[in-house]
């Protein structure tokens, strides 16, 4: 017996629409882009393709299996992001990598583009497929692994949010706020490589979520398989020495067993007892005034 497959299926299997694939706007026509927009979150942007020109992109936010479910009706859309085509000189690290929780910018081909957060649309998955099918030589795009994997980290931190104790917040911002950029510069990388940090992300552990005098903590950096020794070595002193720092200033307890690690000698059960560090407001304080009002970690 031949089971029908699900136009959800349909998209995944046989159209190759996956997660952190993507597809250019200019390939749908505008009265169908109007149609879409009707699922923006924001009113104001409803009805209208301003958002959707033909320099965009589609990015797709939604789980492989959640795009391949069998039965349209539990799951009936897709869930994209529109991006913005971006100058060079517009990159960010800040924005690159999860860091930060209401942008991404990745590269296609020459070009980078950014997705943000405000602009994500929900696609009846019988009409995306319908309007694929309807358009000749429809092109999917797959980003390269170094941008793909960061997809589903940076959909999922919007709803992960570090909460951490207010009093350890109260004495790590100051000197988070003294050691990220020192962090930051130690870990640049020239933007045409394709990539703008060895730093994937800044972890932080603290053996109590509870409101107390003191803590222990940990700190760790996951950095990218190819940072240099060099790099490596100088990211590990400066987190050693924030560390310090806040051990001294607060009479809080490193605890630290390494200071940063690639992720090919990173076990995920090493990984799972720490939270991700929101450095949001750095990137405000820097100028970026998209990236929200939130505190350091939230």
């Amino acid at each position: 017996m031949v089971t029908e497959l699900s136009f959800g299926q349909i998209l995944l299997h046989n159209k190759k629409l996956k997660q952190a694939s993507c597809f250019f706007a200019s390939q749908i026509p505008q009265e169908k882009r109007k149609e879409w927009s009707e699922s923006f979150l924001k009113k104001a942007l409803r009805g209208s393709t301003s958002k959707l020109k033909d320099t965009s992109l589609f990015l797709v936010l939604s789980q492989n299996c959640d795009i391949a479910c069998r039965t349209d009706n539990i799951d009936s859309a897709v869930e994209v992001v529109i991006c913005k085509k971006i100058r060079d000189k517009d990159v960010y690290a800040g924005n690159s990598f999860v860091k930060s929780v209401r942008k991404l910018q990745f590269k296609v081909g020459d070009n980078w583009y950014e997705a943000n957060i405000d602009y994500i649309l929900h696609l009846d998955k019988q009409d995306l497929l319908e309007t694929i099918e309807a358009i000749e030589e429809f092109k999917i795009i797959s980003l390269m692994d170094e941008f793909a994997i960061s997809v589903p980290i940076w959909r999922a931190n919007r709803y992960m949010r570090s909460a951490l104790p207010d009093n350890f917040n109260i004495q790590l911002e100051p000197v988070l706020m003294k050691y990220i950029k020192p962090i930051e510069e130690a870990g640049s990388v020239e933007i045409t490589k394709g990539f703008s940090s060895y730093i994937k992300a800044l972890y932080v552990w603290v053996d109590s979520f509870e409101e107390k005098a003191s803590y222990a903590f940990d700190f760790f950096a996951l950095l990218r398989d190819d940072t240099p020794p060099e790099v490596l070595t100088k990211i590990q002193d400066i987190i050693e020495s924030m560390a310090s720092e806040l051990e001294e200033e607060a009479g809080y307890k490193d605890d630290s067993d390494v200071y940063a690690g690639m992720g090919s000698n990173t076990l995920v059960s090493y990984l799972t007892k720490f939270v991700r560090l929101n450095l949001d407001s750095h990137s405000l304080s820097k100028g970026d005034s998209d990236l929200g009002l939130d505190k350091v970690i939230s």
